[in-house]
């Protein structure tokens, strides 16, 4: 049988109730969407690094550091960006409650 509640006591408990964060319909709040935009950025920067002056690829920023596919961001900064992308950050986007 279910308790009976009067006004008072509703009123009570109403003040202890804690304050959620709004979800969306697939359950995700807004620290899981700025995780998941902070790992698509990290992937998408190790890409850009990964892409080298030799093969056509690189823009302004990466040609001061020429050494084309044996050069620093190459070899590695790209590789770290993108397991912390994959690997990391995604992950916890999606597992975050």
């Amino acid at each position: 049988m279910a308790k009976r509640t009067d006004k008072k006591t509703a009123a009570r408990h109403e003040g202890t109730r804690k304050e959620t964060a709004q979800e969306t319909p697939i359950g995700f709040a807004r620290i899981n969407y700025v995780l998941f935009a902070a790992g698509a950025g990290l992937i998408l920067l190790g890409f850009l690094f990964l892409s080298s002056p030799v093969f056509g690829g690189g823009f302004p920023f990466i040609h001061p550091f020429k050494g084309g596919v044996n050069g620093w961001l190459t070899m590695n900064a790209a590789p770290v960006l993108l397991v912390l992308g994959y690997c990391v950050v995604i992950p916890i986007a999606i597992i975050k409650k």
